[in-house]
């Protein structure tokens, strides 16, 4: 899959008396850069919602909500992701670091979410539903990395991570960010995601 430059979108629509009906969004792809002014990779904001659970029936038709990039708690971001190879340029997310805000305009408070002390690991306070379109890249993350592949599933915990692509392909992904509360306290079981360790593949 090819990431369009221009993405349609149909929403549908309730009306005041309760029909339904449908209006069509067009949303321009945005292109972050590194240090270097290589692309690093393409997104589409589709569709977000604000804080809380929305509403919908008759007359609930609100506008989309994609400022800033993530979403408050409760509220959603649809997006697609292309990681672009570094064949296409330097492709090096390392280099997409935190005090380069001036990149990141297009996409307010992306470039927050990156370590200022680990180019490239970022973290977000969402659960994220990414599922591979194509092609393939590494996730990385503080223990160990994984290759993931066209048809895969990541569900993202909040987790810091970093996405490289070091093939010769474009990575394309559509993602819902879901947003949550972040707690420190280390509370929870954890015995699931243990038990389940041994069944993941990793890439050395």
């Amino acid at each position: 899959m090819h990431h369009p430059d221009t993405a349609r979108v149909v929403v549908t629509r309730v009306e005041d008396d309760g029909t339904s009906d449908y209006y069509e969004r067009t949303v321009e792809a945005l292109t972050e850069y590194d240090a270097d002014q290589n692309p690093l990779f393409k997104g589409s904001l589709l569709w977000g919602t604000s804080e809380g659970i929305g509403t919908v029936g008759p007359g609930q038709n609100p506008e989309p909500e994609t400022d800033p990039f993530f979403p408050p708690v409760g509220g959603v971001r649809f997006v697609f992701f292309t990681f672009l190879p570094k064949s296409e340029g330097s492709g090096d997310i390392d280099r997409y670091r935190v005090e380069d805000t001036e990149s990141a305009s297009d996409m307010p408070g992306l470039a927050e979410s990156f370590s200022e002390d680990r180019p490239g690991m970022h973290i977000t306070d969402s659960i994220d539903f990414v599922h591979v379109l194509s092609g393939e890249m590494i996730l990385e993350l503080d223990r160990r990395e994984v290759l993931v592949k066209k048809g895969d599933t990541i569900i993202m915990r909040g987790a810091w991570h970093n996405w490289r692509n070091e093939g010769t392909e474009p990575c394309t992904v559509a993602s819902v960010l879901v947003g949550t509360t972040r707690t420190e306290s280390g509370e929870g079981s954890a015995t699931t995601e243990s038990s389940q360790s041994s069944e993941a593949t990793s890439v050395s």
